[in-house]
């Protein structure tokens, strides 16, 4: 049993496709495995993998408490940016501008970002300005709709909800954190349902996908060669 979420290219519920969908397509082709899938948000996916009554998820950014319930699997890297509405902006804006202001800032509830933006997003929600959304979807209605000033998302996903005259007119994007910092997007197995060897097996798999170009062209599939291959991931694994 397997959870997909609205995630922009990755997966979009409409046409039950994206490039999590053709992962999964793969990995069933590869382990003769059948995947039950299932659309949820994130928050309860962390739940039900918790409790193993859900046994896999795609798009799973690695934190220290994820690791305790789930086998991390590496496959995407991207960077978040800020999309702030050009009608709320300040004068001068900047991270610290930003914070010090009353402007407020959405975000999907469950999601994890760059650890710098994860820090602003706690910081703000002590404020009473941050305001959760449901999915993907949901949190680019908030800021079309006027209810936050600015979201945190990727070029991957909110083009997918944004048209090109709406970002170039309506929005602006900031990238604040460090040039070092992304996020990474795994495969993340419930420790209930697999055991450490298991879990080595198909991450011996999930590298092997990503070694022989198998990732980036499914990547390709959505998005031009040169963006396709900077989002492939390409660093270290340690699935335990």
């Amino acid at each position: 049993r397997v959870a997909l979420f609205e995630f922009g290219l990755l997966y979009r519920s409409a046409s039950a496709d994206g490039i999590d969908a053709r992962l999964l397509d793969t990995l069933e082709k590869h382990t003769g495995c059948t995947f039950d899938r299932v659309l949820m948000p994130r928050a309860r996916i962390w739940a039900e993998l918790q409790t193993g009554t859900l046994d896999m998820a795609t798009g799973a950014i690695p934190t220290s408490e994820r690791k305790v319930y789930g086998f991390l699997l590496p496959y995407m890297k991207a960077r978040n940016v800020v999309l702030v509405r050009r009608k709320s902006t300040l004068a001068k804006l900047d991270q610290t501008a930003f914070e010090a202001s009353t402007l407020r800032l959405g975000v999907v509830r469950g999601f994890h970002h760059e650890a710098a933006y994860d820090r602003m997003v706690e910081q703000l929600s002590q404020q009473g300005r941050v305001v959760l959304a449901t999915d993907v979807a949901d949190l680019m209605q908030l800021i079309d709709r006027g209810v936050v000033d600015a979201v945190l998302s990727q070029p991957i996903v909110f083009r997918q909800y944004l048209d090109e005259a709406t970002i170039n007119r309506d929005v602006t994007q900031y990238n604040w954190a460090p040039k070092d910092q992304f996020s990474v997007g795994s495969l993340i197995l419930s420790r209930k349902s697999f055991t450490p060897q298991q879990a080595k097996r198909w991450d011996e798999l999930v590298a092997k996908l990503l070694r022989d170009g198998t990732v980036t062209k499914i990547a390709r599939a959505f998005l031009p060669l040169e963006q396709a291959r900077e989002v492939v991931y390409s660093g270290p694994r340690a699935p335990d």
